[in-house]
């Protein structure tokens, strides 16, 4: 009788940790919500430094348009899997619009080469600047709370961040778009 109690309590265990592996395996860690962090509603802290083409970039420069800061690195799977979509955003956006404000899209590596980088870019497209945090924490990353990669956030004219999305599945050209138009008002 005691080795059948020990071995029904041993079944319910084993099938509730099957269950909770089941869970764990199926769940999406990066589903496409947007984060709340600290930094949403902040100050956008600076951002300047020179692209992987060599010009440089300030995001004091683009006070009065929307920008969309993308941490990527070129090892990223998720990074991978969300460019495209960062690409089409862009590509929207190539036109300025009478009476509206500007889009910038701009990249900074995390914990990547140049030359990875590089390559990411020439080989998934995308032509906005693409910033080198040469700072050996990756101070630009610490900047804006950053702790894995890919998290993007939207600036807006203002120079506010307002909103941050974490993971491959959080940000959609779509998306950003429906952001913008919110918090401008439009939606």
């Amino acid at each position: 009788m005691k080795n059948r109690g020990a071995l029904v309590a041993a079944i319910v265990v084993g099938v509730l940790l099957a269950l909770f592996v089941v869970l764990l395996a199926s769940s999406d860690t990066q589903v496409g919500t947007s984060v709340n962090f600290e930094i949403v509603g902040q100050v956008a802290p600076d951002i300047a430094g020179t692209t992987l083409d060599g010009s440089t970039f300030d995001l004091r420069a683009e006070r009065g348009n929307w920008v969309v800061v993308n941490f990527f690195a070129s090892w990223c799977v998720g990074c991978r899997v969300e460019h495209p979509e960062l690409v089409e955003f862009t590509e929207r956006h190539r036109e300025p619009v009478a009476d509206r404000p500007g889009v910038q899209l701009v990249a900074v590596m995390f914990g990547d080469t140049e030359a990875a980088a590089r390559n990411f870019f020439s080989e998934l497209g995308g032509d906005w600047p693409a910033l080198v945090d040469r700072d050996a924490v990756g101070r630009i990353a610490i900047d804006y709370g950053v702790t894995a990669v890919p998290e993007t956030l939207l600036i807006a004219p203002s120079g506010r961040v307002v909103q941050k999305w974490v993971g491959a599945s959080g940000v959609t050209a779509d998306e950003l778009d429906r952001v913008i138009a919110l918090a401008s008002g439009e939606g």
